[in-house]
């Protein structure tokens, strides 16, 4: 046994003082420190679940482990583990980047019933869907969490209030939001907040406009903002809800005509709002306005790339933005990406389920989803773009 460790020892030693170390091989790359050379056995390395790697104290930049809960092999970059795995890469499970160039590919389907004029957000690195109303006219509540690591739906909390659809959602500060609407009766100007970490539901302070069905929201910095929509006649109204007082302000209008259908994103840390219908002629609308907060006015920007439509799908993770699908005298399929810095559209490869109005999606990483809708009957089908 004393002979042994001693052997190991001055094997050790020896090793040091080289230059390079050949293991299988006699003359190791001069570029490299340890060179191992092998045509029948591979290089192991330590192998441990998530918890058992997230235990690990202090790692140093560039250690190297195999994740046995998700099959990869993973790297600390020096703030978060890298994940290379079948799936692609993603850090501390948000993936990164495509492993596909500009291609749709489907998904399984969403959770529950076919549906359409349902909401969509993400929130981390899980999208959210829930609300809309089936293909018989049902109204529904119930919603479902998306995690594209393994490609699943799972049922949540239904949402707190009256089933409903044509509401309007977005995300803020690791919460979802979720108001306005119509209940098959009534317009909605109720407000509610979900909490993913402990699944619940909390009502806030009711929207501060009129109840109304077909508004758009979404989240600049800690700001939500709401806007335009229908309560029999259309609107251009425009408010800003702030989570941390749970109150409402009044903005400038929307500075196009008033509408409804219309999509609205945000994207480095300004908003945007165009296309609709307006009720009383009928005319289907392309324009495309900017919303700085700063100085609470509207910019109007180049056009919409496509041709005027409602009922479109707007999505947007804050550094990239999107408009598809929609109904302007037809359902449409095609899919476009706005580019702020220069103020154009690029038509990027049509969506990948065909035609269809009042569809859902969200944006996670570098991944775009979109599902549900209506093609002469209701869809429940569930797509992924990758750029």
């Amino acid at each position: 046994m004393k002979t042994c460790i001693t052997s190991l020892l001055l094997v050790f030693f020896i090793s040091s003082m080289a230059q390079n170390v050949g293991i299988g091989t006699t003359a190791p790359d001069a570029s490299a420190k340890v060179d191992i050379s092998s045509v029948n056995s591979g290089f192991l390395l330590p192998r441990m679940n998530t918890a058992q790697r997230d235990a690990i104290a202090s790692p140093a930049t560039g250690l190297l482990i195999f994740n046995t809960d998700n099959n990869a092999l993973e790297m600390w970059n020096a703030t978060s583990w890298l994940s290379f795995g079948s799936t692609g890469i993603s850090s501390n499970g948000l993936p990164l980047g495509p492993t596909c160039t500009n291609q749709w590919s489907r998904k399984n389907d969403v959770g529950g019933f076919t549906r359409l004029r349902a909401v969509g957000f993400a929130i981390g690195n899980k999208g959210y869907t829930g609300t809309g109303v089936d293909g018989v006219g049902t109204y529904k509540k119930d919603f479902w969490e998306y995690d594209p690591l393994t490609n699943s739906w799972t049922q949540k909390a239904d949402f707190g209030g009256l089933a409903r659809s044509n509401a309007m959602a977005f995300s803020l500060g690791g919460k979802g939001y979720i108001g306005t609407g119509y209940d098959g009766v009534n317009y909605r100007k109720d407000f509610w907040e979900y909490d993913p970490a402990n699944n619940s539901w909390t009502q806030k302070t009711d929207f501060a406009g009129v109840a109304r069905s077909s508004a758009v929201g979404f989240g600049i910095g800690a700001m939500g903002y709401v806007g335009t929509g229908y309560d029999g006649s259309d609107k251009s109204d425009f408010w800003e809800f702030d989570p941390a007082g749970n109150s409402w302000a009044a903005k400038a209008p929307f500075a196009g005509v008033p509408r409804s259908g219309t999509v609205g994103f945000s994207l480095a840390g300004k908003g945007y709002i165009g296309l609709g219908q307006v009720s009383n002629t009928g005319a289907f609308k392309k324009d495309f306005w900017e919303y700085d907060p700063a100085g609470n006015q509207w910019t109007q920007k180049t056009d919409f790339g496509g041709i005027g439509r409602t009922g479109a799908l707007a999505l947007s993770n804050g550094t990239k933005a999107f408009i598809a699908l929609g109904n302007g005298y037809m359902p449409k399929f095609d899919f476009w990406e706005y580019l702020p810095l220069t103020n154009t559209w690029i038509q990027r490869a049509d969506f990948g389920g065909g035609s269809r109005s009042g569809a859902m999606g969200f944006v996670i990483g570098t991944k775009t989803y979109i599902g549900t809708g209506q093609s002469g009957s209701a869809l429940n089908d569930f797509w992924e773009y990758c750029q």
